[in-house]
């Protein structure tokens, strides 16, 4: 026995999966008409018919906007008021179905309170059997998470990273790096290798508690709102974070105050005692001792794990900068100035010179050097 899903309510209930990114700046690829074909399993040429069906009785939206890797801008759809209200009644009505699920009948309603699930559809596409139609499933993402346009190697770092969610042990990974070395865009493109199982919540670091805990709150109530989250104890956060398939991101971990540590030591003593969650932390590479909020045993035992990350090596400096041909001298003076920073090494391929004299720390004629270098080739050489 098994619930039936018609192509509307699909879209529907995706649509309420992504319900969070309405007042996003820059829009995922799930809310996009290839996004949704890929998370329902709808064929892409079937999906335009289908979302005018739904706009023609006012359940859906379109806002054509900047979508995350895309240089175009793309439709994206959102549920209205009354779409929203109309997802809740078909899921109202699904819940009271009885179903085959582990080898014994029983109603949705019960699975979903077992499950815990962040991501509806997936489990309705399981309950209706197609599930091995769906290609892929973006799950919620909240929060200002970098983009990863231009992400070149770094398998090592990454292979090391993915350690956290195959180890049941491995709760909390650090990230560290010198500023401008990418340690925030490593984070990013973890992420999105893994965001068909797991959502993420990406926090901006304040160096104060007040500050970090209203930060927290609005991100992780994008992916958690039927609940009230509890942030003045540790442990009550921790508890309330179990089994959500969330991982946490904390953002240039840098300069805390003694209260956001102690804070942190709480929270990583909590995280111990739950499962389906995950910590990740990018902070920088000469953070003070008295600012870590882990000791040694923690290393020990396996519960953190430490990634530290360098600059690129100049072959993959050069990929950056999109000049295949350039004087191998020309490229060596580069990497010296650069240090294989990615986000120095993107604006000098871009040629943004006024970018580069806001966001680093080179002088007008150095800019002006290292742009001269880029432009020197073999093809002009010779």
């Amino acid at each position: 026995m098994s619930i039936d899903l018609t192509a509307l309510d699909k879209i529907l209930l995706h649509l309420k999966d992504n319900w969070h990114h309405r007042n996003d700046k820059e829009y995922p690829v799930s809310i996009t008409q290839k996004g949704i074909s890929e998370a329902t399993g709808l064929r892409l040429s079937h999906v335009p018919r289908t979302l005018k069906t739904l706009a023609e009785r006012e359940l859906v939206k379109d806002i054509k906007g900047h979508v995350k890797g895309e240089k175009r801008r793309y439709k994206s759809y959102f549920l209205t008021d009354k779409g929203l209200a109309e997802v809740k009644s078909v899921l109202e009505h699904i819940k009271g179905q009885t179903v085959s699920y582990d080898g014994k009948e029983m109603q949705v309603s019960e699975i979903l309170a077992k499950e815990k699930t962040i991501c509806i559809l997936p489990l309705m596409l399981t309950l209706a059997g197609e599930a091995s139609q769906v290609i892929s499933y973006q799950c919620k993402m909240a929060g200002p998470i970098p983009s990863i346009e231009g992400f070149v190697n770094r398998e090592a770092e990454l292979e090391n990273l993915g350690q956290m969610l195959e180890k049941s042990q491995s709760k909390i990974t650090i990230i560290y790096g010198s500023q401008g070395y990418g340690t925030s865009t490593l984070a990013s493109k973890f992420l999105d290798l893994n965001n068909s199982k797991w959502s993420a919540a990406w926090v901006p670091m304040h160096n104060s508690f007040p500050a970090f805990k209203k930060e927290m709150e609005k991100t992780l109530c994008q992916l958690i709102p039927d609940i009230e989250l509890e942030l003045e104890r540790p442990e009550e956060l921790a508890a309330q974070l179990d089994n959500k398939k969330i991982i946490l991101v904390m953002d240039n971990y840098f300069e805390a105050t003694d209260d956001l540590v102690e804070y942190l030591t709480g929270f990583i003593a909590a995280i111990k005692e739950i499962e389906g969650f995950n910590l990740l932390v990018t902070a920088r590479e000469n953070t003070p001792s008295y600012e870590r909020f882990y000791t040694i045993m923690d290393i020990h035992d396996g519960t953190v794990n430490e990634v530290h990350i360098r600059g690129l090596d100049i072959e993959h400096c050069q990929e950056i900068l999109g000049v295949p041909d350039i004087d191998p001298e020309a490229m060596k003076r580069l990497y010296m100035f650069t240090m294989g920073k990615p986000p120095t090494l993107k604006l000098l391929a871009r040629e943004d010179v006024e970018a580069m004299k806001q966001h680093t720390k080179f002088s007008p004629e150095e800019i002006k050097l290292m742009l001269y270098l880029k432009g020197q080739t073999n093809n002009k050489i010779n």
